[in-house]
This record gives structure tokens, C-alpha cells and sequence, in this order.
């Protein structure tokens, strides 16, 4: 897709923000020093940033001249749960992403959101293989896997907190869920996107 509107506008210092509205819509917008230059929704991100695309080139109407019974485009009501690639994944997880322009020309993407602590998979296979316990050290917590079984029988492992950081405890969210970020740059909205999700992630700590 081709997005030479939000490319421009990313050159010429616009910040976009793109976030899961509360009714599920994705929502992008175009905002240069706190004024919004474009805007657009849809049930799933490609056609939101399509929309907003579109808006930033006409320079951005209002909302009733573009969504509704007298806008362009219908009004959207429900969402998609289903995403449309891993970028609409990433929105319709309630996590946000952002894109910015330097000066050099160089577009900047940012994923940002909440994410679960995941048990990697070897540790996993090797667990119900083996029957034996395991521990797993990651981010300064220690966890410790047990095999298990769901109620129907199938085999499973339980996973608890043996050992935290300083100051934390294992009771605590962190142990389970974290705050990142994951940033890419690249000549363009696409290019810098794909960057950024095969960038390595960054905790970020909440205050």
C-alpha cells in the first residue's frame, strides 16, 4: 500500500498515532504541533491509515463531511475481531503504535503496549517430555515449571515465581506482564514498520 500523503506529512514534522478506539475501531491520527491534519478509522488498520492518508491530502475535513449518512464513508460501529496482519494484531491487543520523521528524511516506527510473559518453547517441549521440573531466569525473575495436566488429562506445566527483583515481589503484575517498546527506521511508513517489528524489545517502566 502506498501511503505518499503520510510519508510526506511525516517529512514535514506530523507525528502519527494509531490506537484501538474503545468501541474496537482502528484509529489513526496525524497531529503537527498539538493540530490534528488527519484522521481515520476503520475495523482494521490498513484501511484506517488508508482513510487517513487521504484526509491529511484534503486537508482534513470534518468528521461528518467524511463518516455517515452524509459522509463519503459509512460509519463504523463494530469492529473486526479478526486481524488483517500482524500490525491490525498488534491494535486490536490494545497496544498503540507511532511514526515520526527526522530530519534526515528517515521515517521512525514505534510499537508500544503491554505484552505477556511467554515460556519459551524448548523449555516447554522439553518439560512435558521429560517429566522433569525446570527453571527459566528472565528479566531478573526465576520461574519454575512443573509438568501438569487440564482437567481432561491433557498434559500441560505450571509456571510460579521462585525468585524476583530487587524490590518486586511475585505476586506482582511485572512478574507476568511488561510494558515495550519496539523501534525501527527505514525511508518510509511500510519499511520503517517491518524494522520495527524485527527490532529486539525494550521494557519501559510505568510510574
Amino acid at each position: 500500500m502506498e501511503l505518499l500523503g503520510i510519508n510526506q506529512a511525516l517529512r514535514d514534522g506530523c507525528r502519527l498515532h494509531a490506537f484501538l478506539s474503545g468501541g474496537g475501531l482502528r484509529v489513526i491520527r496525524i497531529k503537527k504541533d498539538e493540530e490534528l491534519l488527519g484522521y481515520g478509522e476503520h475495523p482494521q488498520v490498513e484501511d484506517a491509515l488508508a482513510h487517513a492518508n487521504e484526509d491529511w491530502g484534503a486537508g482534513h475535513r470534518p468528521y461528518a463531511e467524511v463518516y455517515g449518512d452524509s459522509g463519503t464513508k459509512m460509519h463504523y460501529l463494530t469492529r473486526s475481531s479478526t486481524a488483517s496482519s500482524p500490525l491490525d494484531c498488534w491494535l486490536l491487543a490494545g497496544r498503540t503504535f507511532d511514526a515520526w520523521g527526522l530530519v534526515s528524511g528517515v521515517v521512525v516506527f514505534q510499537l508500544s503496549g503491554l505484552v505477556r510473559v511467554t515460556l519459551p518453547q524448548d523449555i516447554l517441549d522439553e518439560v512435558l517430555r521429560t517429566g522433569q521440573p525446570a527453571t527459566w531466569d528472565h528479566r531478573g525473575y526465576t520461574y519454575h515449571i512443573v509438568p501438569s495436566n487440564f482437567p481432561n488429562g491433557e498434559p500441560c506445566v505450571s509456571i510460579k515465581v521462585v525468585s524476583c527483583p530487587e524490590g518486586k515481589e511475585s505476586g506482582d503484575a511485572d512478574s507476568w506482564m511488561y510494558h515495550i517498546t519496539k523501534t525501527g527506521q527505514g525511508p518510509d511508513l511500510w519499511s520503517a514498520m517491518e524494522n520495527a517489528f524485527e527490532s529486539p524489545e525494550v521494557e519501559v517502566e510505568q510510574e
